[in-house]
């Protein structure tokens, strides 16, 4: 079988901090965060109060209103990224077999805002109060029933849950079945929506949560002295993933190119991350080679980066156990302080900031770093972007339980 090359065609963001892609990306370069006080619902009495809401999101306007009243929130942002990706990329479906092109979505969480209102109103008001479209809402399939639904996609039709790195477990799934020849053209993302009382106080409970809620702004603060934890963003983002000759022949706008990826997991501990930053290492390692680049290939790392200690200096011990002296020259930022870590969605958010910054040669900051704590000394690029030319972007996604998973894009090149 001769090598079939993936590119990225089409890119669609509703997120915290920007409906679509110029918007979301102006905020990132300029440091503007999307993390605020919760308005979803009264968390004044929360040791977090703090989340990234999509605000002023009107799921009319990318659906009708029977579609978006039938939907979870998380399905209604997939569904509205879908459509800005599919306009984006230019397709036309009519030339296309619908058997060809397929969709694989993640979630982390599915549709949490339904399950907590319909066991309200089962408990107030018993069984034949629930809603009939409730076992729909809820189902974390959903978001890629509906886009398939909407769109008349007929292939292959995935969701992935593997938590935080579902994003990039979708993308390579997606990835896969193109390489493989299933289908030259792939739907790929994902949706969430965690902002609810039940969710966010379970992540509270478990202490994954900041409580810094003085400037909401300013909770998340990665790989800094004073880092106490993250906070949760809401959102969705879809790519469309081509076969490269399909899109070389309708001469479609290539964002980038997918090189390389692995997933591992420490078998360490459920509930903690291995300070070793041993087997992260490893899997940068594995993904690097899958990739067939050199470490010197590497000029940019979208980082995992969400404010919580441990998992900083996870990270940066094993950037530099694989870069040894190069590590220091990389920069390495995250968005995290701007859209909130937004479980599955905030893989999809970093394939498309690297693909940005390919574009733009602009790599936006991690903003909130101020003092490095011992042990975090890599370059971070805090608080300002820089003009960097970047042709190979390296991403982390490490997952809550230790599963981690590491992909690599580049600048596409014939």
């Amino acid at each position: 079988m001769e090598k079939r090359r993936v590119v990225v065609t089409g890119m669609g963001v509703v997120a915290p901090n920007g409906i679509g892609v110029d918007n979301f990306w102006d905020s990132l370069v300029n440091g503007r965060s999307g993390v605020r006080k919760i308005t979803h619902f009264d968390a004044s009495s929360y040791p977090c109060q703090v989340a990234a809401e999509v605000p002023d999101f009107d799921p009319t306007d990318y659906m009708d209103p029977k579609t978006a009243k039938r939907l979870d929130r998380f399905a209604q942002f997939a569904l509205a990224a879908s459509k800005m990706a599919f306009e984006d990329s230019k397709l036309n479906l009519n030339l296309i077999d619908p058997y060809r092109i397929g969709v694989i979505c993640a979630t982390g969480i599915g549709g949490g805002e339904c399950k907590e209102n319909q066991h309200i109103i089962f408990m107030e008001k018993g069984i034949k109060r629930i809603s009939p479209f409730a076992a729909v809402m809820i189902c974390a399939h959903s978001a890629a029933g509906i886009i398939s639904c909407e769109m008349g996609i007929k292939g292959p039709n995935t969701t992935i849950s593997s938590g935080c790195t579902s994003g990039f477990d979708a993308i390579y799934s997606a990835y896969n079945t193109i390489k493989l020849g299933d289908a030259d053209v792939m739907f790929v993302g994902a949706g969430e929506a965690p902002i609810t009382p039940y969710i966010i106080g379970i992540f509270c409970a478990c202490g994954l949560l900041s409580k810094d809620n003085g400037e909401p702004e300013k909770t998340i603060k990665p790989y800094d002295i004073h880092g106490c934890g993250t906070a949760l963003g809401e959102g969705g983002a879809i790519l469309i993933l081509e076969e490269l000759q399909s899109a070389l022949k309708r001469k479609a706008k290539i964002y980038g190119e997918i090189l390389g990826y692995n997933s591992c997991n420490e078998a360490y501990n459920i509930f903690k991350i291995d300070p070793s930053g041993e087997t992260t290492a490893i899997g940068i390692k594995k993904a690097i080679e899958n990739a067939r680049i050199g470490l010197e290939d590497v000029d940019y790392i979208n980082a995992h980066g969400n404010g919580s200690p441990e998992y900083d200096l996870n990270e940066t011990v094993a950037i530099k156990k694989v870069f040894g002296k190069l590590a220091i020259s990389i920069p390495v930022t995250s968005i995290k302080p701007i859209t909130g870590q937004s479980f599955s969605v905030t893989g999809i958010l970093q394939m498309i900031t690297s693909l940005l910054v390919f574009e733009h040669n602009i790599i936006p900051p991690t903003t909130n770093h101020k003092v490095s704590p011992p042990g975090c000394d890599l370059f971070y690029v805090p608080n300002h972007f820089i003009k960097k030319e970047v042709n190979v972007a390296l991403m982390n996604s490490l997952g809550y339980g230790g599963g981690h998973t590491i992909l690599i894009a580049g600048k596409f090149k014939y």
